[in-house]
């Protein structure tokens, strides 16, 4: 019969600031996810329909594009709230969903999925390695 015993010492400065490490983390996935939104709005090609409003063309996003920023407001409206255990974005216009995931009339112009699957390895790779470091 083999007994094995393990012993496990946590130096509790350590620890502390690895979580405190790990919160910096969260709240920049937070932020970069954000502008991550915001600039597949702002930038990149538009294929759509083009047309006028209020006497300015305005070049359209095609199905599968992220929306083609026309006022700003949707844009505007992507907030990020932090406090000590989260991070949260919102998006304060009610019609982000529709363009996101579309509509009976209208294809989606996904910009909030894509954000976050180019965040999510960001995020990934960053907690990986301070995990790593608090295993030394």
């Amino acid at each position: 019969m083999v007994n094995a015993s393990v012993f496990l010492r946590i130096n509790k400065d350590e620890f502390d600031k690895l979580i405190n490490d790990a919160a910096a983390i969260t709240d920049d996935a937070a932020d970069k996810m954000a502008e991550n939104m915001k600039q597949s709005i702002l930038t990149g090609a538009k294929s759509g329909e083009q047309y006028y409003s209020s006497g300015k063309r305005h070049q359209s996003s095609a199905p599968g594009q992220a929306p083609a920023n026309n006022t700003g407001v949707l844009v505007r409206s992507i907030k990020v709230k932090k406090n000590r255990n989260e991070a949260t974005i919102s998006i304060e216009k009610d019609y982000a969903v529709y363009l996101e995931f579309g509509t009976s009339k209208m294809r989606p112009r996904p910009f909030i999925i894509p954000a976050f699957l180019k965040t999510k390895k960001w995020f990934s790779d960053k907690l990986h390695r301070l995990a790593y470091r608090g295993t030394r």
